[in-house]
């Protein structure tokens, strides 16, 4: 009986081959995380550790945005499907996570209270937040709007 040789399969890239493989499927996917880490890895592996930590910094800055922004879409839909203290829980995981947009998340929260009837507590959001001198011009517009609605 013949035998068949099973070919090798191809080696993968290893080193600065591996780096530039990676670098490009990264800039083409630019929020994939697990990409994000092999790519740390293979920094490290390569015996570039600094490169390794300023990317794994920047991928957990970009991975708090993400998370922040879903948590609070989480809580608006939570709210949809009459989640509501699901839905709070989530604004206040969304403002811990990514205070960089907690005016966002505030008045989303605020409107939440406003919703189940907690009027008094949304309106008390959206004071402090009008009185914020960072407050975005849009977010300060729909503060405003959502201010006139309040029951």
């Amino acid at each position: 009986m013949a035998t068949t040789r099973i070919p090798k399969p191809a080696a993968s890239p290893t080193g600065e081959a591996r780096l530039k493989e990676l670098k490009a499927m990264l800039e083409r996917d630019p929020f994939n995380v697990n990409l994000r880490l092999m790519l740390a890895s293979a920094m490290d592996g390569a015996g570039k550790p600094a490169e390794a930590v300023k990317l794994l910094q920047e991928t957990v800055e970009k991975a708090r945005r993400n998370l922040g922004v879903t948590y609070c879409t989480l809580g608006s839909t939570l709210m949809k499907v009459g989640k509501p203290d699901d839905a709070l829980h989530s604004f206040d995981l969304a403002i811990e996570l990514d205070p960089s947009n907690a005016a966002f998340y505030l008045s989303n929260k605020a409107a939440a209270f406003n919703k189940i009837g907690l009027a008094d507590r949304a309106k008390a959001i959206y004071q402090d937040l009008l009185a914020r001198q960072d407050l975005a011009k849009q977010t300060r517009r729909i503060v405003v709007h959502s201010m006139k609605e309040i029951r």
